[in-house]
């Protein structure tokens, strides 16, 4: 990030070309990705691929749909979802400001399930609940949350490389670039587990899916077919589908990738063909990693985590490790994108409205940039306190359709704004 921000003050920017774009779209493909798939795929079989369908599918609308968009963002320096929205609807203040706390309520459990992940894959690999700072005698006196360190991280990432100047529709080159290098990260990552668990641990696709079958036909049946007893309806297969097809561009953070940091329009041609075939290679293995782990392990009991768990439990410690380092940089690029999409909508829609009403001062500026700074820890820690409360209950994809039904709602109103004069 930092040698991308000092690459565009010598007037070169690395980050504007098609794959760079493409990388970042891929901020889509969180911890929710690269375990949760997993364990979606031991439980409930192949409807995992829904979520990332929708958006592939998606992608061949984005030469007239999402250059659209940035044609009219650009115009009209739009800085968020939000801001989109309510200057299609005569500049309402009132539309920004709900959209604003839609999008902060429905983001919590997102960032809850990203926060969630590090703190549980971090015990996991350090064997420790907690990080132990103070001893006395031996005796741990302060031992912080796991949790709690990824989210100040995070915070203070986002606010060296999100929100070191005012101006909220210029483009964070550092930023993006960081956001590229995650998601080769974390794809190479879950391609060598994947790897690993098809021909080292198993002998191949049909090694894993014939075993499986002799074991137990019936759970066999269950997780590679899409009918049949206590399965998902149909009805809740089109809701996931119609859920995800938004969300590639209704997340606050995609439409910040997409829209807001585009540096040329040209760029949407090679991201429609790049990203889905970015979705299918993260997806290439997610099945044979399930049920291998369902093989190895007998049961589907924690199967979010047998990305990390299986090269735990065979001994090749160094592959956990790169399985944690890639579950970390999905997590992070999420977390990152997200807290500094929603603290812009949260600077310009709930606060400067109130701002603007008084005396201005030369003050204002130092102010209005640390609320901004302020907008990203609340964010992070509103889902860090979500977590805390509800998140140890849900499977990481029942939390993550929470904020896709969020995202879901601006559909509506984006689409008339584009075409409704």
């Amino acid at each position: 990030a930092y040698y991308a921000d000092k690459k565009k003050e010598q007037g070169h920017s690395i980050i504007s070309n098609p794959h760079i774009y493409s990388l970042s779209i891929a901020v889509y493909a969180t911890s929710w990705t690269f375990y949760g798939s997993v364990g979606r795929a031991a439980t409930t079989g192949p409807d995992f691929l829904l979520i990332y369908l929708g958006p592939s599918l998606t992608a061949v609308s984005w030469w007239f749909l999402l250059r659209k968009i940035v044609r009219i963002s650009k115009e009209n320096n739009i800085t968020s979802i939000a801001d989109f929205i309510s200057s299609r609807y005569g500049k309402s203040q009132w539309l920004g400001a709900i959209i604003t706390v839609i999008a902060i309520l429905g983001i919590m459990p997102y960032i809850a399930l990203q926060l969630k992940v590090v703190s549980t894959t971090f015990a996991m690999i350090t064997g420790n609940r907690g990080i132990h700072l103070l001893f006395h005698e031996g005796v741990s006196l302060a031992s912080p949350h796991p949790g709690l360190f990824a989210a100040l991280s995070l915070a203070l990432f986002s606010i060296v490389f999100g929100a070191r100047r005012l101006v909220s529709s210029e483009r964070h080159e550092g930023l993006v670039a960081a956001i590229a290098v995650e998601s080769i990260v974390k794809l190479i990552a879950f391609l060598i587990v994947g790897v690993f668990v098809t021909y080292y641990l198993f002998d191949g696709f049909a090694d894993i899916f014939s075993r499986l079958a002799a074991k137990d036909p019936t759970l066999y049946l269950h997780l590679t077919t899409l009918g049949g007893p206590g399965k998902v309806s149909y009805m809740s297969w089109f809701n996931i589908f119609f859920m995800s097809v938004g969300a590639i561009m209704l997340l606050p953070r995609q439409f910040h990738i997409m829209v807001i940091e585009n540096s040329n329009e040209e760029h949407i041609k090679a991201a429609m063909w790049w990203f889905p075939a970015y979705m299918f290679l993260i997806n290439l293995f997610v099945l044979p990693i399930a049920l291998g782990g369902v093989l190895l392990s007998g049961s589907s009991i924690d199967a979010d985590y047998f990305v990390l768990t299986l090269p735990l439990t065979s001994g090749h410690h160094w592959l956990a490790l790169l399985a944690f380092l890639g579950g970390f940089s999905a997590a992070a690029g999420m977390v990152i994108v997200e807290s500094l999409a929603i603290s812009t909508m949260f600077l310009n829609h709930l606060v400067m409205p109130v701002i603007v009403k008084l005396k201005p001062r030369e003050w204002f500026p130092i102010l209005l940039i640390n609320l901004k700074r302020f907008g990203i820890f609340l964010v992070i820690f509103l889902g860090f306190l979500y977590f805390r409360i509800v998140g140890e209950t849900y499977m990481l994809m029942n939390m993550g359709l929470i904020s896709f039904a969020a995202a879901a709602q601006f559909g509506p109103a984006l689409l008339g704004g584009l075409y409704w004069h």
